[in-house]
């Protein structure tokens, strides 16, 4: 792999008290990342790390794209837009958040009610699955047929529907499943009568003045950041290119709400730069509001971030995290996928947060999480509050 390249012009803002940034401190600290970088072999990654209401640090490493027979590497800048996985789902459910404020849903909400076909575990026929359990992964459904195609879920589309459910009644035990987001799209577009992506933008994306989307149409595709799987048998890199495809057929041109949206991907989708990511993570981190704009209220933040699920640290789209570092509860979601690994994680009560998403690396965690983003998170809490510690 050829070596990282830093392109982008470093964001330094001095913060009150102890968190002034010097030179050395900065320079410390990239180094360190750039270990990082180097011994997981990344193709690329973005840095964003949050105090207070500022970003006080934003570098990118790498390429946005390899080199090729026919194509030249291109180093990856902060304007660059990632696909940020699971990350994706903070939308969606940020979006339900505002329709339950708005009277259109509640949380106990039987979901069929908002789909175009019925939403029932064949093996419980009587028992409703609710908006709550959708986005809190307590629905019974799984991901084994698809999770991005509703036609496999819908009983008049697919006989073997009930593949898609597991013999667990609906909220009584936790799995993940991104197939339950992508129902939550369906509800969106069938409450608003809009596709979901302009929905997310309208709401969020507008009125927090921050680019990216859903819909790769409606974006600049020579910012995307090409993703990499690390293929071991062949010793190599390969695109997939998957996740940047436009599908513009049927998403601009032959769409019918409520069925439609799957390749849009709602669970996984958004495609947004380092720098826009922590804004948005900046206003969940300040109680739903930035910069005077509110998004939701304070109390459909907590409940976001309430863990619904025991052991398992699961709330309304958002985790908590209890082992980045000492003594600290940390709130956010990672994300993996073609190559991806992503992290948006902060830290309510500091006011910290730190956006890392790398686009290929030579990572066996399926989110990065281990060995990506926790030693990242934990450099930069040690470069934050403590610069007697040695990196």
């Amino acid at each position: 792999m050829i070596r990282f390249i830093i392109l982008s012009i470093l964001t330094i803002v001095s913060v009150s008290g102890s968190h002034h940034l010097y030179g050395r401190d900065v320079e410390k600290f990239t180094k360190e990342v750039q270990r990082i970088f180097d011994e997981l072999d990344m193709t690329g990654l973005g840095v964003a790390v949050v105090k207070d209401d500022s970003i006080i640090y934003h570098q990118s490493f790498g390429y946005r794209q390899l080199p090729t027979d026919t194509t030249t590497a291109e180093p990856l800048a902060n304007d660059h837009l990632f696909r940020i996985a699971s990350i994706s789902k903070t939308f969606i459910a940020t979006v339900i958040m505002q329709y339950i404020e708005e009277g259109k849903l509640s949380l106990n909400d039987d979901a069929q009610k908002y789909l175009n076909f019925p939403l029932r575990n064949p093996l419980y026929r009587n028992i409703p699955i609710t908006i709550e359990q959708l986005l809190t992964h307590t629905s019974s459904i799984n991901d084994s047929k698809s999770w991005w195609n509703v036609n496999f879920i819908d009983p008049g589309q697919y006989d073997d529907y009930h593949k898609c459910y597991s013999r667990t009644a609906p909220g009584n035990g936790y799995k993940y499943c991104n197939m339950n987001y992508t129902l939550l799209g369906a509800v969106i577009e069938n409450i608003s009568r809009n596709k979901f992506f302009n929905e997310i933008d309208s709401r969020i994306m507008k009125p927090l003045a921050i680019g990216g989307g859903f819909n790769c149409n409606d974006l600049d595709s020579s910012k995307f950041v090409r993703l990499y799987r690390y293929k071991k048998n062949l010793r190599k890199y390969v695109e997939d290119d998957e996740a940047y495809r436009p599908y513009n057929g049927i998403i601009d041109r032959n769409y019918k709400l409520g069925n439609e949206f799957g390749l849009a991907y709602p669970a996984s989708g958004m495609k947004i730069t380092t720098g826009d990511l922590a804004r948005y993570m900046m206003m969940h981190m300040y109680g739903g509001e930035l910069d005077g704009i509110r998004i939701i209220s304070e109390d459909s933040e907590k409940l976001m971030q309430k863990n619904f699920v025991g052991r398992y640290n699961y709330g309304l789209s958002f985790r908590h995290y209890y082992d980045l570092y000492p003594g600290k509860t940390l709130t956010g979601q990672t994300g993996g996928g073609h190559g991806l690994k992503s992290a948006m994680i902060f830290d309510p009560n500091e006011k910290v947060g730190f956006v890392i998403i790398s686009s290929g690396s030579k990572s066996d965690v399926i989110d990065g999480y281990a060995d990506i983003h926790k030693p990242i998170i934990h450099l930069a809490y040690r470069w934050l509050f403590d610069y007697t510690q040695q990196y």
